[in-house]
């Protein structure tokens, strides 16, 4: 039996009569809860040219055959819609087809000239949701029967839905040809090309060098840059932002300043282990890929957590780098929780004593450790959250969402 995640406000927008849009990265489940919720609805994909395919039924339909299949049906979805050719958009402002009528894309921005300025053809005639990665909040609501030892090990990876109920073996073995592919269907759906400028960049940014002028140097080291110019590389970074396979995040107290990030902890894992281990090119044995996991788990842990605090509190997450603190959460300008992770079996005294000394140069704030089990933790003044902890404060706000 397969393994469903709730996902409480995707059910409900989806559940509303009229016309909807779903919109998002490939394989973050907008057609899976689409198809799941709306049972009674016609579905039909657009391939590639503009053909329009019913899967169920085996059949194939120029345009001028499905808007006749639109005029007669009541419930219908429409899957990669931007594929369409341009009619269907004409046919849609003549109020031709359904009223309760899905639309699905897999673009985060090309979808948008569809639906924003003054010439878009969907302009005010579809209310829109953005799919993205399973939340933290949503996978902690499911009962898992793993153990909470290795829990949030699994956790970081289900956030990418197709991995949910997968092994980290098979996760990581499965992900080397996954990831590569995930990333260049993203940019293709976009109509953009996979390059080795775009593949180096993220190799870079998984190894932590996550600032604009280290990303550039990397690139230069590497011969793929005539000079270490971040010039040279913005119009990639911004492509893989709009596209959602990168985040931006605002360095605190810099003005303009940013780091960069994976969206993904799957592409941040299977670029990570290429870059330093060669992972493409080498039949690494799973021992070796094990120890290599304990280098980049923790800090996917650490950004599983961030944006569970998030969602928990209606925060954003922003960079300190001077203290270098592990997670920062901001309320319009003010600073609102600071805290650390600390995902070990031990903390000796002294250890959480610079903890607290760094936390501390933070007043005004709320400042909270975060560790496995509470009870490795000497006495301290910081708020200790642990994975129980964790999983009730979860629970808790799940039950008043509802």
């Amino acid at each position: 039996m397969s393994i469903v995640i709730k996902r409480p406000w995707l059910e409900e927008f989806l559940k509303r009569s009229g016309r909807r849009l779903l919109y998002g990265r490939r394989k973050t489940g907008k057609t899976f809860y689409a198809r799941l919720v709306l049972r009674d609805y016609q579905y039909f994909i657009v391939r590639r040219g503009g053909v329009v395919y019913d899967p169920f039924e085996d059949q194939s339909f120029d345009l001028s055959a499905f808007l006749r299949i639109c005029r007669s049906s009541d419930y219908i979805i429409v899957d990669e819609f931007h594929r369409l050719d341009p009619r269907f958009f004409d046919a849609l402002q003549a109020s031709v087809c359904c009223e309760n009528l899905v639309l699905i894309t897999s673009t985060l921005h090309y979808y948008k000239r569809f639906i924003e300025g003054r010439e878009a053809p969907l302009l005010g005639l579809f209310s829109s949701r953005r799919v993205g990665l399973i939340t933290p909040l949503e996978l902690l609501s499911y009962r898992w029967s793993i153990e909470r030892e290795v829990l949030f090990k699994h956790l970081v990876f289900y956030q990418e839905p197709t991995l949910i109920g997968w092994s980290l073996k098979d996760i990581v073995y499965s992900g080397r040809e996954f990831a590569r592919s995930l990333v260049g269907e993203v940019l293709e759906e976009e109509d953009y090309v996979y390059t080795r400028r775009f593949n180096a960049i993220l190799g870079a940014i998984a190894c932590g060098r996550n600032k604009l002028s280290e990303i550039a140097m990397y690139l230069y080291s590497r011969g793929l840059l005539d000079k270490p110019s971040t010039s040279l590389i913005t119009k990639y970074i911004d492509i893989m932002v709009k596209t959602g396979l990168l985040e931006r995040i605002e360095v605190w107290g810099r003005r303009r300043k940013s780091i960069y990030r994976h969206v993904s902890p799957l592409t941040e894992t299977i670029y990570y282990l290429d870059t330093r281990y060669g992972f493409y090119d080498i039949d690494l044995e799973w021992g070796f890929i094990e120890k290599a996991l304990n280098n980049i788990i923790p800090l996917l842990i650490e950004k599983f957590i961030e944006r569970l605090l998030a969602e928990l509190y209606g925060l954003k997450p922003v960079k300190i780098l001077e203290p270098e603190i592990d997670i920062a959460l901001v309320e319009y300008k003010q600073l609102r929780i600071v805290a650390e992770v600390k995902w070990v079996n031990k903390l000796s005294k002294r250890e959480v004593l610079k903890i607290e000394e760094k936390l501390n140069r933070f007043p005004e704030t709320r400042k909270i450790l975060i560790v496995p089990d509470q009870s490795i933790v000497p006495e301290t003044s910081l708020e200790v959250w642990d994975i129980e902890k964790i999983m009730k404060l979860s629970s808790r706000k799940q039950r008043n969402l509802g």
